[in-house]
């Protein structure tokens, strides 16, 4: 009896655990598991929940490396790279006519949109006054090298790394990428050390290097001893590998070309002491008008020098040298260059209120001495049309200055 009673006490314990183990499974499905696994001889930890969305947002993160367990992935093709410019491109927009062609408006950076260079008329009074001279490229191929590329004997001569340019005062440099900014630096320190011949700081595209030089060229009147032409020879890639400038005199004639332009441009400075930017601006604008005769004929006439020193100049060195002079007393005074019938070169002035149009050649005529000075771009539209990097400069659509 006594072992009856012993039996019965052992089913009834069993019986409440069992109840408390089923009602403790249906709370916690995780119990479960734990059991199955048991049963089924797998010792593996199951991930709880929270496990589970961590190692999700860890995935979503991004690691900087890729985990070891991550199945390869095959690359896809890259496209094929375009060709782009060292100078940043132009903006080009497309309008429908009337006839249903299409015409092709050109944007610069700043918002100058280029009129249509068919519709310029230039007044009798002025025809024939202009003789800028782009930039020109000399290209040569140079021959293959044996068992690889070509390999030049030239060092990079100056690389101008500890050159600063303000984009204010030196709008072109601010056009060009970091690549050609970089080359930037190395021609102008080669042109200031009279050093013609060097390999390119940077792997550059024959096409690409006429923007920088141009950019050069523009930004920097004070370099009247540098030519508008250069030779690029380039390997079987294209690429230019090495780059040759041309001087307007020699390193020995430099010291005393040097004293008679610093002099000149002195000069003419203690003139103009003590005036307003604006009136600065005329003040030069007219010392430089008495000073230069226009003359197709004058020697080294794209320079500041010829019109400075010599007094005789063509459209190209009217410009240089406004834009030196007023560089000099802290103006902002940019080299525009373009059509006016025919290749031409005028400035871009920054005042407190905007930007002007001068063109002081244009105005070296008997009563017309503002016909052209301080005018919007709206006012140049029939007479000048921005070219190649100038259509980036900024707009002109000053007013508080304007002479009527």
């Amino acid at each position: 009896m006594k072992i009856l009673k012993k039996i019965l006490g052992v089913i009834a314990v069993l019986t409440v655990l069992m109840c408390i183990l089923i009602l403790l499974c249906a709370l916690n499905p995780n119990i479960t598991k734990k059991l199955s696994g048991l049963v089924s001889g797998d010792r593996s930890p199951q991930r709880t929940e929270e496990a589970q969305e961590a190692e999700s947002e860890e995935v979503i993160g991004f690691p900087d490396e890729e985990p070891e367990y991550a199945e390869p992935v095959e690359a896809e093709e890259p496209e094929e790279e375009q060709p782009q410019e060292t100078s940043v491109d132009r903006d080009w927009t497309e309008s429908a006519s009337d006839t249903g062609l299409t015409d092709k408006v050109i944007r610069g950076l700043n918002g100058y949109e280029a009129p249509s260079e068919a519709d310029v008329e230039v007044p009798e009074a002025v025809s024939g006054k202009s003789g800028y001279q782009p930039i020109t490229e000399k290209s040569e191929e140079l021959p293959d090298a044996e068992g690889g590329e070509y390999t030049s004997d030239l060092g990079f001569g100056n690389l101008g790394d500890g050159y600063t340019f303000d984009p204010l005062f030196y709008p072109y440099y601010a056009m060009l990428d970091a690549k050609g900014q970089h080359l930037y630096r190395q021609i102008f320190a080669n042109a200031n050390a009279f050093n013609g011949a060097f390999v390119p700081v940077e792997a550059v595209p024959v096409s690409e290097i006429k923007n920088v030089i141009m950019a050069v060229y523009n930004d920097h009147p004070e370099l009247f001893w540098l030519n508008t032409a250069f030779v690029c020879k380039y390997d079987k890639n294209k690429i230019c590998a090495e780059l040759e400038l041309e001087f307007n005199i020699t390193q020995e004639e430099f010291p005393e070309t040097s004293a008679q332009f610093y002099n000149t441009v002195n000069t003419l400075l203690t003139q103009v002491q003590n005036l307003s930017d604006y009136e600065k601006e005329r003040r030069i604008h007219d010392l430089l008008i008495e000073k230069i005769e226009y003359d197709k004929g004058a020697d080294m006439n794209q320079s500041a020098y010829s019109a400075l020193v010599e007094g005789k100049s063509v459209c190209a060195g009217y410009a240089r040298a406004y834009q030196y002079l007023m560089q000099r007393m802290g103006i902002p005074c940019y080299y525009c260059t373009g059509f006016a019938g025919e290749d031409h070169a005028w400035n871009i002035v920054a005042l407190d209120d905007g930007y002007y149009n001068v063109d002081v050649t244009w105005d070296d005529t008997p009563g017309g001495e503002y016909d052209y000075f301080n005018k919007t771009d709206k006012q140049y539209e029939d007479t000048h049309v921005r070219r190649d990097l100038s259509i980036n400069l900024p707009k002109c659509e000053g007013q508080k200055y304007a002479v009527l």
